[in-house]
């Protein structure tokens, strides 16, 4: 209470007008985890209650006094849930829809690239002459995946080079006409995309989302206890930032599931 430096006041414009200049969410997150719980407000209560009219009555203690004025915010705990929630979903629905453009991103290149055919076409072609003289081995239509790490490791007689650096300046040489320009582009995905891609679980995405789903659902029931209880002076502009809020929510948690489907197809 003493390091935030805050007047009441300043507390209950920022949570009262949405305005986090003064308070920011970091330090409302903070007043929210320590607000009163209702048996400690209680307690607070009885206590001024029952000192109200004795003589030499001890007053509340800093700590205690602080609680009880930020109970006296208009629905402090439910309107803090609202702006908190409002503030990280954003964050979180966007991370979600990064990571699954990229996924798709990817396994489109991966299964309709033209650098891809070529690149995987060129080990195949290479894999087939290196085995021209076995009838069983050397006309094959495909290879398994299994066998693109071991590609370095396929050395030419010399042993001056791997199969791996032939096939990149043979493409090189064959197939990209700005080779050694500033606009060749790299045929394959990039291999950071590629690491963060392998790293996902549809599971976690799964699990990310039905979270959502339900904080989601949560900050609508907090926001219409305030819409129910709330004076007309205190009603906005809270109602109608969270009413436009939640609608908007709504509709873009829908669309992360819809492409979430989409993209495990």
């Amino acid at each position: 209470m003493s390091s935030l430096h805050l007047d009441m006041k300043d507390i209950q414009h920022a949570v009262m007008n949405l305005d986090n200049s003064v308070v920011d969410l970091e330090t409302l997150q903070a007043l929210y985890e320590n607000r009163a719980q209702s048996d400690e407000l209680e307690k607070i209560e009885k206590h001024g209650r029952s000192s109200k009219d004795k003589e030499n009555a001890k007053s509340l203690d800093k700590p205690e006094q602080f609680l009880y004025e930020l109970s006296q915010i208009p629905n402090f705990s439910e309107r803090a849930f609202c702006i908190l929630f409002q503030a990280t979903f954003s964050e979180s629905i966007c991370s979600i829809h990064r990571k699954l453009e990229l996924l798709q991103k990817l396994c489109e290149t991966l299964q309709n690239g033209p650098g891809v055919m070529r690149v995987l076409g060129l080990v195949l072609a290479f894999g087939n002459y290196m085995n021209g003289g076995n009838k069983t081995r050397g006309q094959a239509d495909g290879f398994g995946l299994d066998i693109l790490p071991k590609l370095k490791d396929v050395k030419s007689s010399d042993n001056s080079r791997s199969l791996l650096s032939y096939i990149v300046s043979y493409y090189l040489r064959n197939f990209d006409e700005d080779a050694g320009k500033e606009q060749c582009v790299f045929p394959l995905p990039e291999p950071q995309d590629l690491f963060q891609a392998s790293q996902m679980k549809f599971e976690d995405f799964q699990k990310d989302l039905r979270k959502l789903k339900k904080d989601l659902k949560a900050c609508e029931v907090e926001a219409g206890k305030v819409y129910q209880v709330s004076s007309e002076e205190h009603m906005q502009p809270f109602k109608g930032n969270m009413e436009q809020f939640i609608i908007q929510a709504k509709i873009d948690q829908e669309a992360e599931e819809n492409s979430l489907t989409e993209t495990h197809k």
